[in-house]
């Protein structure tokens, strides 16, 4: 799978220097075709300067001795020795299974929470420690000139083959399926204004023609806008660009970037591995955002779900190449994804620190420059665009403090991450034995340390003490990211089938584990989870709503103010930035509350007003907001009679109609 690394390593380095780019045209207000030019000039540097170095280190390579590397079947990632266990080792795996073992039932059945923090901080501290034992216990084969010599990711040609087939058939399952995200009312508007103006801009598009302050200040990622020029470039919608071609493409580089991090962590039967991995997130569809499963394939055209699914894999298998050689050249592939992660989400901004931490903990006894080193390598970028987020007055549209407080809450958001049941069960006890259970040393440490930091995020409190301290509350649910939760499913399953040594065990334990998921979870393209499977691919927003949406524009003039339902609201923003909407989405509005013009008030009473929420007193107000907007064109669900009368009496007239939504002009 060589090449399947180098076009990991590609899409890095395109998302590393368009993100530079886009925030050098940001700061001297260069335009689109700027952009541009200057991204083919930096890939152009970048391949010269890759080039030289590929060719000093084959000159160096030919002059020296072979290196050695570890035996072939060796699972343990650094030598083929193994320490001896101590009676602290056994004690310290049996507290850690029994701590697993105790919050994976609780979680299953989703109580009490303080027992289950309990629990898993326990797993946790316990597994690390092990694991830095035995990391630091292991004789470890070092090359006088370079330093620890690190084995080969075992991954064979039948294995890169089941990879390939499964990111092909994932991929076109992407291009299917439909689920719409009241959040791409920003990222996707984003993305057409650059399409629009040809520029970056940094003003409000969602409700005026940037006479506002931005929603999201500022605007510190890059993929929106990345989107956008390519939808620049080809003169299309840039909704076709992120609804159409961005899923496959990106689902089908998250699985080869799962595929790499396992064998990269030298799994045995790493084809068991990643299977296991994918049915888990295949099943683990069901209410709620916040899993592994429905923050896949079904949702992947956002940049913080490439994050989870493309970045952090890769981003661990920087960190533990450097680990196992630090290097100047290592260094800076752990700068180059640290500045991807930042072009695809603001949340890089917290989880790329972290997962540097984790990164680096098993160097900071053994060479703690080096450590630090990699730390700064790896966070040194998205910790500067958090700085200057600060400096620069930085927010975001949603208001913490003054909605939905039980975000702040472990005992919600963490069912929401790992569900209830047997799911559950097997998900949180994969997290919790991942420092027992992965082969590559280093990489048990790794992962000891960011399982123990996601743990922290679950104890009463403390998201909402986050909140208070830094500004950072609910969002830090996030955290869990960093945990790899699909790919521990994958560990475990592939340990128990190779424990053994038993063919008949090999295939038993991972089918049955694959049942087990099958048959308690939920397929995340089920209807049952508010997920269509649709032909020919079309915008994930629904077709009807889509169509709607499209004569809802045709019908307007350009700078027209609409008033619609709040689906209807959201495809007509990423839609177009010519025209502009009351609100896709109330809370959106909170940060303009003050602004001179604004006229906060009113446009909630018509946001209530078009999605059902008003009774016959409100009339008067409903009446004298339309006309102090002066809102041009009104889109109401077909069946909603009484109101479009009401709005006949007003005088507005039709203007479209399809069969779900029907439309009034002034």
């Amino acid at each position: 799978m060589r090449y399947g690394d180098r076009l990991l390593d590609g899409a890095v380095v395109v998302l590393c220097t368009w993100t530079v780019v886009y925030h050098l045209c940001l700061l001297l207000r260069l335009s689109v075709p700027w952009a541009i030019g200057l991204e083919v000039l930096a890939l152009a540097g970048w391949f010269l300067v890759a080039r030289r170095m590929r060719s000093r280190r084959g000159a160096v390579r030919a002059s020296e001795p072979s290196e050695p590397t570890d035996a072939p079947g060796s699972a343990e990632g650094t030598t083929s020795q193994v320490p001896p266990r101590g009676r602290a080792d056994v004690g310290l795996i049996a507290l850690t299974a029994a701590s697993a073992a105790g919050a994976a039932l609780l979680m299953g059945i989703n109580r009490p929470w303080p027992v289950i923090a309990g629990l898993w901080l326990t797993a946790a501290v316990t597994g690390t420690v092990f694991a830095a034992r035995r990391y630091h216990r292991s004789p470890v084969p070092v090359d006088p000139e370079h330093g620890p010599v690190a084995g080969r990711p075992t991954r064979t040609n039948l294995g890169a083959l089941l990879a390939l087939g499964w990111a092909l058939a994932l991929a076109v399952l992407s291009v299917f399926t439909i689920w719409p995200n009241p959040d791409d009312l920003y990222y996707v508007n984003l993305a057409q204004a650059v399409v629009d103006y040809g520029a970056f801009p940094l003003r409000d598009t969602i409700f005026s023609d940037l006479g506002y302050p931005m929603s999201s200040w500022p605007p510190v990622a890059s993929y929106d806008a990345l989107a956008g020029t390519l939808a620049w470039i080809t003169g299309v919608h840039a909704a076709s660009v992120v609804y159409i071609v961005v899923p496959p493409v990106a689902t089908f580089l998250s699985v080869l970037a799962l595929w790499r991090l396992l064998g990269t962590w030298r799994v045995r039967a790493v084809g068991v591995a990643l299977s296991l991995a994918l049915v888990f997130l295949l099943f683990d569809g069901g209410a709620g955002y916040a899993a592994p499963g429905n923050l896949f394939l079904i949702r992947i055209w956002q940049g913080k779900v490439i994050l989870l699914c493309l970045l952090v894999p890769i981003l661990l298998v920087y960190a533990l190449r450097y680990v196992d050689r630090p290097s100047r050249a290592r260094a800076g592939w752990l700068f180059a994804g640290g500045v991807a992660a930042t072009g695809l989400s603001t949340s890089a901004m917290f989880l790329v620190p972290l997962l540097a931490v984790g990164g680096a903990a098993p160097l900071v006894s053994r060479r703690p420059r080096q450590a630090l080193l990699g730390f700064v390598a790896m966070s040194a970028y998205p910790l500067a665009a958090g700085v200057a987020t600060l400096l620069v007055g930085g927010r975001s549209a949603d208001l913490f403090d003054t909605r939905e407080l039980h975000r702040f809450d472990p005992s919600w958001f963490g069912p929401e991450i790992f569900r209830t049941g047997p799911l559950a069960v097997i998900a949180v006890l994969a997290v919790l034995t991942g420092a027992l259970l992965v082969p590559h040393r280093a990489a048990r440490v790794t992962t000891g340390v960011l399982v123990f930091i996601t743990g922290v995020t679950f104890i009463p409190g403390f998201t909402e003490f986050a909140y208070d301290l830094v500004g950072l509350g609910p969002t830090l649910w996030r955290v869990s990211w960093v945990a790899t939760i699909a790919a521990l499913v994958g560990v475990l399953g592939a340990r128990l089938a190779t424990y053994w040594r038993s063919r008949v065990v090999f295939v038993a334990i991972p089918v049955g584990l694959a049942a087990v998921m099958a048959v308690s979870g939920l397929p995340i393209w089920s209807p049952a989870n508010g997920v269509a499977l649709e032909w020919p691919p079309q915008w994930k927003r629904g077709a009807g709503s889509v169509a709607s949406a499209q004569m809802a524009v045709e019908a307007a003039q350009p700078g027209d103010l609409i008033l619609a339902h709040q689906d209807l609201s959201i495809s007509i923003t990423v839609t177009t930035t010519r025209v502009n909407t009351i609100a896709p989405r109330a809370y959106f509005m909170d940060y303009l509350r003050d602004e001179p013009g604004f006229h906060y008030d009113e446009r909630l009473v018509l946001v209530y007003f078009a999605n059902q929420r008003m009774v016959e007193s409100d009339a008067g107000a409903v009446a004298d907001a339309l006309e102090l907007l002066e809102v041009d064109q009104v889109c109401l669900p077909t069946v909603s009679h009484i109101r479009l009368d009401f709005l006949r009496w007003l005088g507005y007239t039709s203007a479209t109609s399809s069969y779900t939504d029907t439309c009034l002009r002034r």
